[in-house]
């Protein structure tokens, strides 16, 4: 019985879902059709059951067939398997159970970059540099970083074993770990880019969100902070609750976050800031590129429609859909799309996807001259447009590697390599750029790992330029964490050097906002 089970389970779950569906449907011709569609479901199903060369599994099957399912409503409804709701939880509560690393896939395996102060990897005594050989008596080769994670996370309290490969090192090491709980802090990183200006990067948004940034906020004012610089670059978005509290935090009293429209599109529901907030009256510069999206795209369309600062960098993702986590059973999940969401000016920044996903997924990097969609206003009465991302007020495209230290860094991972050894030799200064002896030791390294490279890509000023700022990153990680690195790589990005421009503007727009609107139900507070 239970082999013939195994056999049909194609079927009988097919035919079982009518059976179970149809006392809760209508009747007529629109039953008939459903009944139709799932006897076609089924047949086709047994088809490639019996048929195909390399028939699916059970769970490959179902997986597919709902994904497809739902993709012919959006490109963001989705299905999640155990595997990707427990991560998708994790991300959102801001904590997991792990070792304490992060790692990078490398052309020799999956490294570990660098360690969590007083996490389990560093107790253990695990380095940056260590290259992951087996976990669990089970080899790592060939993994990527993402199956990586998978095998490291697991319960608290729980031990996994790792063997790793040390440069230097003739045998391999082996270490027992614990696994601990790990923050994964949505606030990324946190510092005093210039004496009077704060940095804030905000990788995602989860339910400690708010009150992380709440907390970055107050403790750079404690290091004389006056404006700010928000960096939702890379941030896909999360909570929807998550960016509502960082509005919250930026906006005056009773202004609109954002609003929301169903199924029902006379319903529409609108989310304010509180009555009796008070508008913290610091210049605010926002960055985005292509990568920000969802949460990202409500704060800064709600900082740029109510004037509260200037937003540089390049158009948003484009997505405009509101999507509610459905549980299925206790460790699966949908993510339905219930609405659209609309900025306070009443901009939709959906991107169009009725051309297909491919299209949708892998959108043309280069900014259009004229935006396209329809027009709107913000408080202040400047234009801004919808139906395709959040536009900048300032466009500033990413600065880019050269193709030689692109290939040196993805293909080789030379720049992380040859940082492990330059920082045991000759140590590393904080924010102190590799300097001409730096380069050269760089270079005869290359030769002495057979890494091939022309006299006239060496010499290229730009490939220079990259090169250097390469090896300082990954030195200034290793020494001093990873904070330290993304703020020497600050100093020569041409997005956030802009926004450092654009922050006296900043100012001034916000005191004609001021002007408009004071920043509580009484007096104007004073710049």
């Amino acid at each position: 019985m239970a082999r013939w089970f195994g056999r049909y389970w194609i079927v009988l779950t097919v035919v079982a879902t009518p059976l179970v569906y149809a006392p809760l449907s209508g009747s007529g011709g629109e039953e008939r059709a459903r009944q139709k569609s799932m006897d076609t479901l089924a047949e086709v199903m047994t088809l490639v059951q019996r048929e195909a060369m390399e028939p699916p599994t059970a769970k490959q099957s179902t997986h597919a067939t709902i994904q497809g399912m739902l993709h012919t409503l959006d490109p963001h409804s989705n299905y999640m398997d155990e595997a990707e709701f427990r991560s998708l939880r994790e991300d959102q509560r801001g904590s997991f159970f792990g070792i304490g690393a992060m790692i990078q896939q490398q052309p020799d395996g999956v490294v570990i970059t660098s360690i969590v102060r007083g996490g389990p990897a560093e107790k253990m005594g695990l380095r940056p540099g260590d290259v992951f050989k087996e976990i669990d008596g089970k080899s790592a080769e060939g993994l990527s970083s993402s199956q990586v994670v998978q095998r490291l996370r697991g319960d608290k309290g729980t031990v996994v074993e790792v063997t790793v490969h040390r440069p230097g090192y003739a045998e391999s090491l082996k270490f027992s770990i614990t696994r601990a709980e790990i923050p994964s802090n949505s606030v990324y990183y946190s510092f005093m880019i210039t004496p009077t200006t704060g940095f804030i990067t905000v990788k995602d948004f989860g339910e400690t969100t708010s009150e992380e940034f709440q907390k970055a906020v107050a403790n750079l004012k404690r290091q004389g902070m006056k404006e700010l610089i928000l960096d939702l670059r890379f941030n896909p978005g999360g909570l929807l609750d998550a960016a509502i509290g960082i509005c919250r935090q930026l906006l005056g009293p009773n202004e609109i976050i954002v609003s929301q429209r169903g199924r029902e599109a006379k319903r529409v529901s609108v989310t304010r800031t509180p009555a009796g907030g008070t508008l913290d009256p610091f210049p605010l510069v926002v960055l985005i590129n292509r990568g920000s999206a969802s949460a990202s795209e409500i704060v800064s369309g709600a900082v740029q429609d109510h004037d509260r600062g200037l937003v540089v960098g390049t158009n948003s993702w484009g997505k405009g859909l509101v999507q509610t986590v459905l549980p299925i059973g206790r460790s699966r999940g949908l993510a339905l799309t219930v609405a659209r969401y609309y900025t306070p000016s009443g901009r939709c920044i959906q991107r169009d996807y009725k051309n297909g996903l491919d299209d949708y997924l892998l959108p043309d990097e280069k900014q259009p001259e004229q935006p396209k969609g329809p027009a709107y206003r913000t408080d202040l009465s400047r234009v801004v447009y919808g139906g395709g991302g959040i536009q900048p007020d300032y466009a500033v495209d990413q600065g880019k590697l050269t193709t030689f230290v692109a290939t040196l860094r993805g293909r080789y991972g030379a720049f992380f390599k040859f940082a492990l050894v330059e920082k045991e030799k000759h140590g590393v200064k904080p924010q102190e750029a590799a300097g001409p002896e730096v380069l050269a030791r760089f270079q005869e390294w290359l030769k002495a790992e057979k890494i091939p490279f022309t006299e006239a890509e060496w010499k290229d000023e730009a490939s220079q330029r990259d090169m250097r700022d390469q090896i300082t990153y990954e030195l200034q990680n290793m020494a001093f964490g990873i904070e330290a690195g993304w703020r020497y790589l600050c100093g020569r990005d041409p997005q956030v050097q802009k926004a450092l421009q654009a922050l006296p503007e900043a100012e001034q727009l916000l005191k004609r906002r001021m002007l408009l609107k004071p920043a509580t139900g009484g007096a104007q507070a004073q710049l």
